[in-house]
């Protein structure tokens, strides 16, 4: 049997070797400047139960954790404009578009779902592996992921670093797909 260190082709995946996928606002599909990604995680709770002295225990719901990532705060396409975009075609709306007209208000009372949320950014976002060779080895899927939290970079005068954004998405399940 062949050991990893002994066999020159084998290779561990690296961190720095990924590609995020999603459908920005009019189903494009984009390829964003990812910097991090956080690879989905699961729970899995635990019911306990009691008989006479001793403790029993059973798996319970699987939960998925939600994940963040970090994007490069791009010009083109503009991040602000685009998660702007996300916001509003999740079904929020500025105060200053809300009439103050009873007839009108039933028109603009949408607010934030998750079936306007999840459109906003397409109904999968993926997540491909690369090797050195830029195959894919494998594609981790979000299924009905949703924006939870937008966290804009910090300018400073100071420093040369490239701006970015912090982006928390919720999902309701993951799965892996082997190779391409």
């Amino acid at each position: 049997m062949a050991l990893f260190w002994d066999n020159p082709a084998a290779e561990p995946k690296r961190s720095h070797r990924f590609l995020v996928t999603f459908d920005l606002p009019g189903n494009v599909q984009a390829q964003i400047f990812a910097r991090t990604f956080t690879k989905p995680a699961y729970t899995i709770g635990v019911t306990e139960h009691q008989f006479l002295d001793k403790t029993f225990y059973y798996p319970g719901r699987v939960t998925w954790n939600e994940i963040t990532m970090q994007f490069v705060d791009a010009a083109d396409p503009d991040m602000d404009a685009t998660l702007q975009a996300v916001l509003l075609a999740s079904g929020f709306r500025m105060p200053n578009q809300v009439s103050q007209h009873a007839s009108v208000v039933a028109a603009n009372a949408a607010t934030v779902n998750k079936a306007a949320s999840v459109n906003a950014i397409g109904t999968k976002v993926r997540v491909n592996e690369l090797n050195g060779n830029g195959i894919i080895l494998g594609t981790h899927t979000l299924n009905n992921p949703f924006v939870t939290s937008i966290s804009y970079g910090t300018l400073d005068y100071a420093s040369e670093d490239l701006l970015t954004v912090d982006i928390g998405l919720r999902y309701d399940w993951a799965t892996y797909t082997f190779g391409g």
